[in-house]
């Protein structure tokens, strides 16, 4: 970063909120001094750098300046055309609109040398997006629900059977090219994940429905959370770490086999019992003692499946 490019950011960053020296020099990895000498070229180039000494000072800028449009240089307005770009791709995006939209002014504002430099890094990266058939028209009024910090009643098709739930959404995700949302459920009492392809409808709580906003959540990994305990063969090992959640939590040894340790909420065990019936032979779960009995429980209902074996 050269320093009328620092010079930007500092200025950027001071719009959103007083910084220290300290703070602004840890930000860029540069020395102290340096960040000085830029806070002195920017008081000689006119910004009105206002300097607080003592404790909690530092430096901020008047709270009506603002700064005039900066023109994004050909990488910057890549990395948005491949952000734009990745979730067009994806089913159900919202905002179509406003994605439409901005794409469209992006390619205005920038001058065709800087556009053809873009599109040339666009034409040679892509983000691999997996186009799925499942769609997700309830994901707008999720992001409402989100936003409003209200709860919603919501039908939903689990694996099994339709559902009723009282949900306070908390955040929308995208893995794999489907929707999640990670919401509190009032009627089980606990926060779940649930896919939005699978909602059915969305509608207001209603009237009746008395309920104040949920407690924060607790970490997934919270000490009070079941520890699942299992050993993988080497092949157990290689199809675990093609999870991204599950491959930090795999300690591997020098044959290739490997150890998986980690804690969820209880109400991922279901979940976690169909991922190690998948690993079959190569997986054998050793705690907690919940989920060995989920994975009897699966293994019985496949023997009887098959009487004739």
């Amino acid at each position: 970063m050269n320093k009328l490019e620092r010079l930007t950011a500092i200025l950027l960053m001071l719009q959103d909120r007083p910084r220290t020296s300290d703070e602004i020099a840890r930000h860029f990895e540069v020395s102290k001094r340096t960040i000085l000498r830029d806070i002195q070229a920017l008081s000689e180039m006119g910004v009105p750098v206002i300097a607080r000494e003592g404790a909690g000072g530092g430096y901020s800028l008047p709270a009506n300046y603002r700064l005039a449009p900066l023109p994004l240089t050909p990488r910057e307005a890549f990395l948005l055309l491949l952000a734009l770009g990745s979730v067009n791709r994806l089913s159900d995006a919202p905002f179509a609109a406003e994605r439409a939209s901005l794409t469209a002014k992006l390619r205005a504002l920038l001058p065709a040398p800087q556009l053809a430099d873009a599109q040339a890094l666009l034409s040679a990266v892509e983000v691999e997006v997996p186009e799925r058939e499942q769609r997700a028209p309830y994901l707008e009024p999720l992001l409402d629900a989100i936003r409003a910090r209200r709860w919603v009643m919501v039908e939903y098709q689990s694996a099994e059977r339709l559902f009723t739930h009282h949900l306070f959404p908390r955040q929308i995700t995208t893995e794999g090219g489907l929707w999640y949302c990670r919401a509190y459920s009032h009627e089980r009492g606990e926060e779940r994940v649930f896919r939005v392809d699978r909602v059915r409808a969305v509608s207001p709580a209603g009237e009746h429905f008395r309920a104040p906003p949920p407690p924060e959540p607790v970490p997934y990994d919270h000490p009070a959370h079941p520890e699942i305990v299992a050993t993988l063969t080497a092949r157990g090992a290689a199809l675990a770490e093609v999870d991204p959640h599950l491959a930090p939590q795999i300690t591997r040894q020098p044959d290739g086999s490997g150890e998986l340790r980690f804690r969820c909420p209880p109400g991922e065990l279901d979940f976690y019992a169909r991922f190690f019936a998948g690993l079959g032979a190569h997986a054998r779960v050793h705690a907690p003692a919940e989920l060995r009995q989920r994975l009897a429980q699966l293994g019985r209902k496949l023997v009887d499946d098959y009487p004739e074996w």
